[in-house]
């Protein structure tokens, strides 16, 4: 039978300060905005995020001008999760569910492009997705991501493929309803970890950004990630790591 696969899928890039992402940081960071796509044995699929909005191709701006102020994104239409999911002969009008990490921008922007999966999201953080004034200051957009997908609002843990080989594991704390993702693959256990630790420094010195639902409970979701990765040998792939993408992206399909 064919083993579970996790393909990393690049979907643009953005850059900023380092400090507008974790506090008390010097100079600029260039950030991979990766898409995760989870090929089951069965032929089901997944995707962990779906990177960024088409519209982004031409700037932040146009789409997001509040953010455009702290982001520049470098984004080509061969970026965006369908063009990936192509390149990678994976039909996107036929992926069975995206699995959110949480519903910034640079996580769900290509989400109209995955038209008939199943979204699988922490309530919370969909709740937390149709505040008003999370809306206004362009915290959150429902029209990246409230387009009429079938929406599954789960609360806790969640089994994606009900066979213990695709877990959602809740990190609160980035946001309300952050999560991170469990891929039992042969070689071991992967954990995708979103937002709740953007790369390994941040983690090794538990840094945190200067925004955020709740900085002691992303403390404590760190934590226990660090804790997965020491104890139970767990691989932890970062959120935005640079260092750690530029090796994802040379190894061969499927091969984390």
């Amino acid at each position: 039978m064919t083993s579970l696969r996790l393909v990393p899928l690049e979907c643009g890039w953005l850059s900023t300060s380092a400090s507008s992402v974790v506090a008390g940081l010097d100079g600029k960071v260039e950030l991979p905005i990766p898409s995760w796509l989870v090929i089951h044995p069965s032929g089901r699929t997944a995707l962990f995020d779906t990177g960024l909005h088409d519209e982004l191709i031409n700037g932040v701006g146009a789409r997001y001008p509040l953010m455009a102020r702290q982001f520049e994104s470098r984004f080509t239409y061969e970026d965006t999760v369908s063009e990936r999911l192509e390149n990678v002969e994976v039909d996107p009008s036929e992926v069975n569910a995206i699995v959110f990490s949480h519903l910034h921008f640079d996580h769900c922007g290509g989400t109209s492009l995955i038209p008939n999966a199943q979204i699988i999201v922490q309530a919370s953080e969909w709740d937390s997705a149709h505040h008003p004034k999370l809306i206004e200051h362009e915290v959150y957009n429902p029209a990246d991501f409230d387009l009429g997908h079938d929406v599954l609002k789960v609360d806790g843990s969640h089994d994606v493929f009900g066979d213990g080989s695709v877990i959602c594991v809740p990190t609160p704390g980035h946001t309300a309803g952050h999560q991170s993702l469990r891929v039992n693959l042969a070689s071991g256990p992967v954990i995708l970890t979103g937002d709740c630790i953007y790369w390994e420094e941040v983690l090794e010195e538990m840094l945190l950004p200067p925004f955020g639902f709740d900085h002691e409970m992303q403390l404590d979701s760190m934590r226990r990630l660090k804790q997965l990765r020491d104890e139970d040998g767990c691989r932890l792939l970062y959120g935005h790591d640079a260092s750690q993408w530029a090796t994802l992206s040379q190894a061969p399909a499927g091969l984390i």
